[in-house]
């Protein structure tokens, strides 16, 4: 019977601790994901600050 509650203990401590993890790397996954999108957009909005700075130099504004 004690036993039984030790193998019983140690297969529920190790599947919450896989839990734990895969829950971790999945947040990771996630959070790298969202950072790619705003680098998008970011990298989008440098670009079209570079285009309208060069459009106002030609422009003799700048």
């Amino acid at each position: 019977m004690h036993m039984d509650i030790s193998l019983i203990l140690t297969v529920a401590l190790a599947a919450s601790f896989i839990v734990v993890v895969l829950v971790l790397v999945a947040i990771i996954i996630y959070q790298r994901w969202r950072i790619g999108d705003q680098n998008v957009f970011i990298e989008r909005f440098i670009r079209q600050n570079e285009e309208q700075r060069q459009k106002l130099r030609k422009a003799g504004i700048l």
